[in-house]
């Protein structure tokens, strides 16, 4: 559900709202599917920003090289390429641990079609790559914007729990209920 643009709007709708009356429970909860989404939604811009590269490096060269350039920079572009990473903003680790053991054992996520397309393109045709470029390139702009989103909610939230801690009004023994 939370692994494409519609369902990460319709998260990010749902938590527009965050406030200090809500309880902690419900806060924990939306903090949980917030770190959640952010995971993919992270790993999928790190994705876009390799493939971006990888898009630039082959406009740069000649139709008859791009397999064999792309072969040879491929340890330097995976090296340097790679945008995401702070996958969690929460002190509660097991949300991005559970959705990246999902990436990990290969689910799929709608947020990786446009690099499925880029995987089966002709990267030797210079329309198809200006087409990837300014269509990736928007991808990922769009998906930093959702993630720059639920982490300014997942912070909102850690404040009013912490502020809750400090006061007294939730203790470590609610947490573990």
């Amino acid at each position: 559900m939370d692994r494409n643009l519609a369902a990460i709007d319709e998260l990010l709708r749902r938590t527009e709202d965050i406030d200090s009356l809500m309880t902690t429970p419900i806060l924990r909860e939306i903090r949980e599917e917030l770190v959640r989404t952010s995971v993919f939604v992270s790993y999928a811009i790190g994705v876009l920003s390799l493939d971006l590269k990888i898009l630039n490096r082959c406009w740069e060269s000649t139709s008859g090289e791009v397999l064999d350039k792309l072969v040879s920079d491929m340890p330097e572009m995976l090296a340097t390429g790679w945008v995401g990473g702070g996958w969690s903003l929460s002190p509660d680790a097991s949300a991005s641990v559970a959705a990246a053991a999902e990436l990990a054992n290969g689910d799929p996520i709608e947020l990786l079609a446009l690099h499925a397309e880029l995987a089966a393109s002709d990267l030797g045709d210079l329309d198809v790559i200006s087409s990837l470029l300014i269509r990736v390139e928007a991808e990922r702009l769009a998906l930093n914007d959702r993630k720059m989103k639920m982490e300014r909610r997942i912070r909102m939230i850690q404040k009013i729990v912490l502020e809750r801690y400090s006061s007294g009004e939730v203790t470590v023994d609610d947490w573990l209920k």
